[in-house]
């Protein structure tokens, strides 16, 4: 699956649907949480570190396609895949 980002395209592996719904839930706690919730951004971070093995396979490769990016870029990157994964809208927590 490509992945398009403003910071380039991404490969990532494909993922099940069972993969996919044993993601989902947790991806729309996330999403769906409020922005003042201190909690929302160390939850996004753990988040985003499971989709990095998932999307990449292993730190050595995500350090390869992450190289050279911002923490921020990455952030921005890694929220995208996560977006693609769940068949999600940005801008729209539940997908719909």
């Amino acid at each position: 699956m490509i992945v398009e980002t403003p910071h380039g395209e991404f490969e990532c592996q494909d993922i099940t649907r069972k993969q996919r719904r044993n993601h989902y839930g947790k991806v729309k706690m996330v999403f769906a949480m409020d922005d003042e919730d201190i909690t929302k951004t160390d939850k996004l971070h753990s988040l985003a570190d499971e989709f990095t093995l998932l999307a990449f396979g292993s730190e050595e490769e995500a350090e390869e396609k992450l190289k050279g990016l911002t923490a921020l870029q990455e952030d921005e990157v890694l929220t995208a895949i996560i977006v693609a994964y769940m068949g999600m809208q940005e801008g729209n927590d539940t997908g719909d």
